[in-house]
């Protein structure tokens, strides 16, 4: 079911990458850089705004698959339409935030085009926050359920809507970035609307417009608040860089800094297809038993699978940076952004990893500890990042976030890790660092050795770690099967 439900995921986050690599140099031809780094902004906040809803669509994932775990059937319904009613309520608020603070945002922007058509363009956007909102609990729910079928085929409809809308209403004469903000917000409108209906369907009761409860709403929010924190630094960590390139350096830098971006950044929708599977299954795993231990076979299966899976592609994509940017968009973008790429390229190895020990955490009711560490890491990361870029530009940027992407997996790992482990997970610990010093070996080498001799010596270290990593996956399958039959639980 997990592996299923992963590849549903994966097509309903992959399908649309193959409509944006057709549609973004188009993009780039008919709206100029400078224009389509904006564009860019505009998809960062429709996504990031989503964030904005306290947490509360992942914490009704986590509150009913535990509430189902545990065999509390009755609870499912009554939470789930309590938590929609606050998210609506929640999405005006964001709406409302989103209209005032668009100028004051715009501002900090180093605009090579008109602020106005900027201001109205986030403006624009303000109205469709309450639908995104909702969107973010509905699917919310429909996770709890395991509705990932109709979970993706939505999803596929919006994301390659969301690509081809923009480039689609330029083509037919509205090269207004106004007109291509309504447009994005009609598109999440209608998308909720699809899930609203799926909802209604297989789970009676839950769209009811009923005054929310305090009891059922207390651990929602107390879940929900710790996640916040997490929902919102996360990707204000994740889209910062963008927006401190515009401040430090021009709005072309922002493009030549997004576009290699979003060709590395699109692999993590491997992982994300696997970690939104296993926290509801993790989180019934964990309220059914209570045991740590239970869980943590699974949790080390899904960190091989997403290395085996990863790090050929990201190492590739980092080696070969230039020749596929040149042919891609052209001589500039491979000349400013290249090196760039391949420092993104390990983060993004890293942060692939780093999902499956921070849904074992909040999985585990444990928000609490990924929220405070990301608000250590913030002040942190955001003086790195605007140092790095003031001095080195993209290059600086990508350092600062890769930098910053592996302590964040260093300390998730150690704070998912059981106290106590078995002789041969241990065995395992010491293998993993190997394979990973090796890979970050594999990436300093593309970098820095020399031209002649860079690509074969990073592909060879890299091939290296991969065969040690896929030997022991070998290994961890016949361990998990042994552990599910040992436990009771479903193989």
């Amino acid at each position: 079911m997990i592996a299923r439900n992963a590849l549903w995921n994966l097509a309903g986050f992959g399908l649309p990458l193959f409509v944006a690599v057709a549609c973004i140099p188009q993009l780039i031809h008919a709206l100029g850089a400078p224009r389509f780094g904006l564009l860019t902004l505009l998809w960062a906040v429709i996504n990031y705004f989503g964030l904005f809803d306290m947490g509360l669509g992942r914490a009704l994932t986590h509150r009913l698959s535990a509430a189902m775990g545990s065999g509390r059937e009755e609870e499912i319904a009554p939470v789930a339409r309590d938590g929609l009613t606050l998210l609506a309520a929640l999405g005006m608020v964001a709406g409302v935030v989103l209209w005032v603070a668009a100028p004051y945002g715009v501002a900090l922007l180093a605009l090579e085009g008109s602020p106005a058509e900027a201001v109205g363009a986030l403006r624009s956007l303000a109205w469709a926050m309450p639908f995104v909102l909702l969107t973010s609990g509905l699917r919310g729910v429909m996770e709890a359920r395991g509705a990932f079928v109709p979970i993706n085929i939505v999803r596929l409809a919006t994301g390659v809507a969301t690509v081809l809308a923009p480039l689609l209403v330029v083509q037919a004469g509205w090269n207004d970035l106004v007109v291509v903000a309504w447009t994005l917000g009609a598109l999440r409108g209608l998308g909720c609307f699809a899930y609203a209906w799926c909802v209604g369907r297989m789970l009676p009761g839950a769209l009811a417009a009923t005054r929310p409860r305090g009891a059922r709403l207390g651990p929602l929010l107390r879940t929900g608040g710790w996640m916040t924190v997490a929902n919102i630094i996360g990707p204000l960590m994740g889209y910062l860089d963008r927006f401190v390139i515009g401040a430090v350096g021009s709005m072309s830098a922002v493009a030549w800094y997004v576009t290699p971006q979003e060709i590395v950044s699109r692999l993590l929708i491997v992982p994300v297809s696997l970690a939104s599977v296993l926290f509801p299954r993790l989180s019934e795993l964990h309220a059914s038993t209570g045991e740590r231990m239970v869980a943590w076979p699974l949790e080390r299966l899904a960190l091989g699978v997403l290395f085996v899976a990863l790090q050929p592609v990201t190492l590739v994509l980092g080696t070969f940076a230039h020749p596929i940017l040149e042919r891609w968009v052209g001589p500039e973008f491979a000349r400013e952004g290249s090196t760039a790429m391949l420092i993104l390229c390990a983060g993004v190895l890293a942060n692939g990893l780093a999902h499956v020990p921070f849904a074992s955490i909040q999985a585990r009711g444990n928000a609490r500890a990924t929220a405070l560490l990301q608000m250590i890491e913030l002040p942190f990361y955001v003086a790195a990042m605007w140092m790095l870029a003031s001095l080195w530009g993209v290059v600086g940027a990508a350092l600062a976030w890769t930098a910053r992407i592996l302590v964040d997996l260093a300390a998730l790992w150690l704070m998912a890790r059981p106290d106590e482990v078995s002789p041969a997970d241990r065995a395992g610990d010491s293998v993993a660092l190997a394979v990973g010093l090796l890979t970050l070996g594999a990436f300093g080498c593309a970098a820095f050795a020399p031209p002649t001799w860079a690509a074969a010596g990073s592909l060879a270290i890299g091939a290296l770690a991969w065969v040690m990593a896929a030997i022991r996956l070998r290994g961890d399958v016949p361990r998990l099967v042994a552990a599910r039959k040992a436990d009771g639980l479903p193989r």
